[in-house]
């Protein structure tokens, strides 16, 4: 009983994790539940008052944002997983 708990709980987190950051695309918009010092950046529909940046770049296997337009906000992300890491860098258009 208690293992099942325990894997719907990690699914739970699993299915949650698909809005991170780490799966935004061109287009996506985006939600910060962090705060500027530490984002926690996360997809939601571009309709709602919620959406406050738009992805406009998305630089795989890079922390560089210097490659972000000066008009836009670069994030960046590196994360560390047991035998890889993964990077990327945003760049966000803040919505109006």
């Amino acid at each position: 009983m208690v293992a099942v708990v325990a894997l719907i709980g990690i699914g739970v987190i699993w299915v949650s994790s698909w809005s991170d950051a780490d799966n935004a695309e061109v287009g996506n918009c985006m939600k910060n539940e962090g705060n500027e010092i530490k984002p926690d950046l996360k997809v939601v529909d571009c309709g709602t008052a919620e959406a406050k940046y738009k992805v406009t770049a998305v630089h795989s296997n890079t922390t560089n944002m210097e490659l972000c337009p000066k008009n836009t906000t670069a994030y960046a992300e590196s994360q560390r997983h047991r035998r890889s890491t993964t990077r990327f860098v945003l760049c966000l258009e803040t919505l109006k």
